[in-house]
């Protein structure tokens, strides 16, 4: 394969940069081609020359973001056997994202079509959990599909909110609920969930925002 030209990768970086910027921001709908030229101070030939259109820049944006985060989650269950953990880590590193990585993390808040499949990379690990845990039985769930979208769903809220208020302590402290209902809601029992939920967010979350605090 012919490598790319230093000149096209460089305005290709710019306009995944401007794309980014703008995208965290505002919805898709709202942000324009011109817009993205103009933050990425190119052409808009040259944007053409990399996508389709404004929907391929967002679906190129998108997937490297999650390529980002499932590389995340990977690392941070590596050695975790137990589904019901495995989860809750997946979950926290997807929060802790927010605080890591503010404006990609803007970037997910407005751009999530697609992310619901079970055949989506970033979900994988889910589902084999999920199938895991089920299998198991870890956890009660009437089918994988439904269990994935409820943690999806949760998740997905508890990261806008995250966003939303950009205050590490109340990331930890959403962390932690958040996992517990998601375990509680696919079966484990209660007084595990939160156990689970308290140590899970206070390394993964709470390790993180002390650093933020440190460094600001």
């Amino acid at each position: 394969m012919m490598a790319e030209n230093p000149r096209s990768a460089r305005t290709k970086a710019a306009l995944m940069a401007a794309g980014r910027r703008l995208f965290s921001q505002h919805p898709i709908d709202a942000v324009t081609v011109d817009d993205i030229v103009q933050a990425a101070e190119v052409g808009k030939g040259s944007f053409y020359n990399h996508f389709a259109d404004r929907e391929a820049l967002a679906r190129a944006i998108a997937s490297q973001i999650r390529s980002s985060v499932e590389s995340a989650i990977a690392r941070a269950n590596a050695g975790v056997e137990d589904p019901a953990r495995r989860l809750a880590r997946a979950v926290c590193t997807y929060l802790r994202f927010a605080l890591d990585e503010p404006e990609q993390a803007g970037v997910l808040v407005h751009i999530h079509s697609g992310h619901t499949s079970l055949n989506a990379p970033l979900n994988r690990g889910l589902v084999e959990d999920l199938e895991t845990g089920l299998a198991s039985g870890r956890f009660e769930v009437a089918t994988v599909e439904s269990g994935t979208l409820y943690v999806l769903g949760v998740t997905q809220l508890a990261l806008v909110r995250i966003v939303q208020e950009s205050n590490p302590g109340f990331a930890i402290s959403l962390s932690q609920q958040m996992c517990a209902l998601v375990l509680r809601g696919l079966g484990v029992s209660g007084p595990e969930a939160d156990k689970i939920a308290a140590q899970v967010s206070d390394a993964i979350v709470r390790k993180n925002a002390s650093a933020l605090r440190q460094a600001t």
